[in-house]
């Protein structure tokens, strides 16, 4: 019953996140930031290798922030699989 409990708990998680990334707003704000950090990059100069390092690690952390969220999706979508399987 626990695990039922578990995958049913998965299944929501994954529609709230696949709301997430349906959101409007949220997709402007990932596609903002990430072109912004590549243009500070890009506008970088060499020398310049702690504010590179910088803007490196605010774009790893918003792709891995981003992945984390499509994680909970796939992770939703095989609960309600194998609930399905279950029933």
């Amino acid at each position: 019953m626990a695990n039922i409990d578990k995958l049913n708990s998965d299944v929501a998680h994954g529609e709230k996140a696949q709301a997430l990334l349906r959101n409007e707003i949220l997709q402007e704000a990932f596609e903002f930031l990430e072109k912004q950090y590549h243009e500070a990059w890009a506008n970088s100069s060499i020398d310049q290798q702690k504010p590179r390092e910088t803007v490196f690690m605010m774009l790893t952390t918003l792709k891995t922030v981003k992945q984390h969220i499509e994680n909970v999706v796939v992770t939703g979508k095989l609960a309600n699989d194998q609930l399905r399987q279950l029933k």
